[in-house]
């Protein structure tokens, strides 16, 4: 089936539809990334045109689960940019979990679950993985029902292989995983400690006391409305001094940013809320 296109106008009707039906708002995402979402649907799911879409946003509950993972920001891999994650291992983490117990470290955003398995990874390793407890959420239910199964794709893994070996001499990746025909699956003892709940678009049921925030490369499928509302959520949710790590060609810069924030690792992009 060739791939459809879908104008500004039916674009609208979408949200429109996905609004007033699921009370869930997307306006202040990216158009073209939202536009481009949805021109994939239709072609995955053999829909004739944007009024079919819309007709099974709004009578075919089954279809929307499906809709709300297809929209999802998927992570690409099993710890990318593998010069951050060294510098978590080797300077950013060992200082603030010296001594820590009960630390929080929020994903607002799961999606595929990359980033969350290679921090438990990389904090297994470092013999801190007990101390921590994660709070992660997404909009896509299907996501998080993948996620606690531990899903891996195994198309992935000869450059999760290659980013592993970039951060750790002496450790093997596949004492994380195993594989059942074409499938791979995590090692689920590596999530004991997570706690999961589905999100809005908005993340507004934000947990407190949170001590790091991983939210990376997601910035740029928002509009700066929305970046700017979601970064001030963050820093609610943070402690004083709390940390917040996004993409490493992603920036904070938001009218009066730096009341809520203080760039604290220029390369890797991580930031720090200011104490008062």
């Amino acid at each position: 089936m060739s791939k459809q296109e879908i104008g500004i106008v039916d674009t609208r009707n979408i949200l429109k539809s996905i609004s007033e039906r699921h009370d869930l708002d997307f306006k202040n995402h990216a158009l073209t990334f939202f536009k481009r979402r949805l021109e994939h649907i239709l072609d995955t799911y053999r829909l004739r045109g944007p009024d079919v879409l819309v007709d099974k946003i709004k009578n075919d509950p089954e279809f929307f689960e499906f809709f709300l993972k297809e929209v999802c920001i998927e992570t690409t891999e099993l710890f990318r940019d593998p010069s951050l994650w060294r510098y978590l291992k080797d300077k950013f983490l060992p200082g603030l979990l010296r001594g820590a117990n009960r630390f929080k470290i929020w994903f607002p955003e799961v999606s595929s679950g990359e980033e969350l398995y290679s921090l438990a990874i990389l904090l297994n390793e470092m013999g801190h993985l007990d101390k921590v407890r994660f709070v992660v959420g997404s909009i896509s239910q299907l996501r998080l029902d993948e996620l606690q199964k531990g899903l891996l794709d195994m198309k992935k893994m000869e450059v999760n292989h290659a980013n592993f070996k970039r951060i750790f001499n002496d450790a093997r990746l596949e004492d994380y995983y195993t594989t059942r025909g074409e499938t791979g699956y995590i090692d689920t003892g590596l999530l004991k400690n997570v706690e999961i709940e589905r999100q809005n678009t908005y993340y507004e049921r934000q947990p407190n006391n949170v001590k790091l925030i991983m939210w990376r490369n997601q910035m740029l499928y928002f509009n700066q409305i929305l970046q700017e509302r979601l970064l001030k959520s963050f820093c609610r949710a943070l402690v004083p001094g709390g940390h917040l790590i996004i993409g490493m060609n992603e920036r904070i810069d938001y009218w009066n940013s730096g009341k809520d924030y203080i760039l604290v690792g220029e390369k890797e992009n991580i930031y720090k809320k200011r104490f008062s």
